[in-house]
């Protein structure tokens, strides 16, 4: 589990116990990256609440819970590392929705030029 502690530190509790420091130069924005693929926003809004989002899903099951101070993350799946990094200093890809190649010999010449036409 996690939960923000303040502006400058998020509480991890469970396989791995530590204090993690929000990045001074991310103006309460972060990012968390888990060992199982999980990758979570986290923000400070004004009130100094934490709030989490969920990005990418890895091979555990994440869940938001809001309670009256902040979120709680819980990650469902054995965790063996966890990083955080300030929203300027992560880079992500991006996807490209490119077209499956047509292999040759795989169709027809009739199911090739219907599947051109698509």
């Amino acid at each position: 589990m996690i939960r923000g502690q303040d502006r400058t530190r998020l509480r991890v509790m469970g396989d791995v116990e530590a204090e993690l420091a929000v990045p001074a130069d991310s103006a309460g924005r972060c990012w968390l990256s888990f060992s199982d693929g999980t990758l979570i926003e986290a923000a400070y809004g004004d009130d100094n609440d934490c709030r989490f989002a969920i990005s990418e899903e890895g091979a555990g099951i994440a869940r938001i819970r809001r309670e009256h101070d902040g979120d709680v993350l819980r990650l469902d799946w054995r965790v063996e590392w966890v990083t955080v990094a300030a929203a300027d200093n992560a880079a992500r890809a991006t996807a490209q929705h490119e077209p499956m190649p047509m292999l040759p010999g795989l169709f027809s010449s009739s199911d090739s030029e219907a599947i051109a036409s698509c």
